[in-house]
């Protein structure tokens, strides 16, 4: 299908930027909705990687579990069969007075601009913990810390001093979203069932510890509150520590300090406590909530500004079922994506345009090998059962066949087999936070 307009007429173009959830479904929907209709419609996708990342999934890249292509999926092979251009580059400026997005290659005009750019971590003027803390936002983060996991693993083999090899096998994981108590639940099998395997000769199971640090009382405020329970349950019998109501005041590299006055030793510390809209929305001269996401109407443009379109976590849109904002889910931004692609073909089409609502269905969370938590509308779902549901929804996800199929087939082989032990350079030496900063080493 071409996209290119007839020779002599002015495209229209329409510009998505991220290829996350919201802005590459929200492409894939505009060009099924607009069918052979306009062909003068440009859709263009700008994002800096030419990937689409499948989140959902990264935190068994962080632990072996999966590899790093099976949840990193060409955008090229996505848009191939559709009118949907893809841009690969970083985003320097959005001018919206003059309507055009600045790249490190180009100027890219527009007529509908889509803004789904996502969120960054967000440590709360903590610089320390911004220079020195693990995160799990992207693939680097998932190669680093796999790559960190195992170099702990081999300081502590040969360390003589307990105290300091329990330091390093003490893996501390502040925030209990769903990201923190998957990627707990993952640290602690990946290192009992598999690396263990590798360095049981000098390392017991009693020597490594994982510890899940939450600041409120509560551990996945998304889900209903008994399953949240049960999910406290099913981490401590697996053996991982949970520390409800307590927050972390510091950590050097070598010493986590908590604001009960208890200290241990610890060189691994993940930071899943928070995140914050990306600072290209946070400069925009458009009404924000107190977090930076843009207010949006019902129809999901930019209450101040028309022809601008805001979805996922860049989104401030309030839930009229419970009068508050939708949370910053891949569901969410899914959902959203399909009003916000109807909309401009409506626009386009001279059709009625669609107002987003939607009840939250509940959500999923697996903690460790083959255990996860579903829980939907009344309908709550623990153990293997709930653990395979989980995968086959977000598999489902996927946009085309053929990932679905990669994907599967990774969690094939991570059922029958053992996860990979080996370290992935997908960065280099100096990206690591360890060597961005001069500080003592536990070790």
């Amino acid at each position: 299908m071409t996209s290119a307009a007839t020779d002599g007429d002015k495209p229209y173009r329409v510009l998505i930027l991220g290829a996350g959830f919201g802005g590459l479904y929200t492409a894939v929907y505009l060009s099924k909705y607009l069918g052979k209709h306009r062909p003068d419609v440009w859709v263009t996708v700008v994002d800096r990687r030419n990937y689409f990342l499948f989140t959902p999934m990264l935190h068994s890249v962080a632990t072996g579990a999966l590899e790093p292509r099976y949840v990193a999926h060409s955008i090229r092979k996505i848009f191939r069969k559709t009118r949907v251009h893809a841009h690969v580059g970083r985003i320097e400026r959005i001018d919206l007075e003059n309507r055009q997005v600045i790249t490190a290659h180009r100027s890219l005009p527009y007529d509908d601009l889509v803004i789904g750019l996502g969120s960054e971590t967000n440590f709360f003027g903590n610089l320390e913990l911004e220079r020195g803390a693990f995160t799990l936002k992207n693939l680097e983060d998932a190669a680093r810390i796999n790559n960190h996991i195992i170099r702990q693993f081999e300081r502590a083999y040969w360390e003589e001093s307990p105290e300091i090899k329990r330091g390093l096998l003490t893996f501390v994981v502040v925030g209990a979203g769903p990201t923190g108590v998957e990627l707990a639940g993952e640290i602690y099998e990946y290192a009992h069932r598999e690396l263990l395997r590798d360095f049981g000769r000098r390392i017991t199971g009693d020597e490594i510890r994982v510890v899940l640090v939450e600041a409120t009382g509560r551990i996945l405020p998304s889900l209903p509150e008994k399953l949240s329970h049960e999910a406290i349950r099913r981490l401590e019998s697996i053996g991982i520590e949970v520390l409800l109501s307590t927050r972390l005041e510091s950590w050097d590299g070598t010493t986590i300090r908590l604001n009960s006055g208890a200290t241990f030793l610890s060189g691994t510390l993940i930071w899943s406590a928070g995140v914050k809209t990306n600072p290209l929305v946070r400069e925009l001269p458009l009404d924000k909530d107190s977090q930076g996401r843009i207010i949006v109407r019902s129809t999901l443009e930019a209450k101040t500004m028309d022809h601008v379109w805001v979805l996922g976590d860049n989104a401030h849109a309030i839930d009229p079922f419970e009068q508050k904002p939708y949370p910053p889910t891949a569901q969410t931004a899914v959902r959203q994506a399909r009003v916000v692609a109807h909309n401009i073909a409506a626009r386009l089409l001279r059709k009625p345009e669609k107002t987003f609502a939607h009840r939250h269905v509940g959500g999923f969370v697996s903690i460790g090998d083959n255990y996860a938590l579903l829980s939907a509308k009344q309908f709550t779902l623990t153990g293997i059962l709930g653990w395979f549901l989980w995968n086959l929804v977000y598999i489902n996800k996927l946009p085309i066949i053929r990932y679905r199929l990669f994907s599967t087939f990774g969690l094939f082989l991570k059922v029958l087999f053992e996860r990979a032990t080996t370290e992935v350079d997908l960065c280099p030496e100096e990206s690591f936070p360890e060597s961005r900063k001069d500080r003592k080493k536990v070790g």
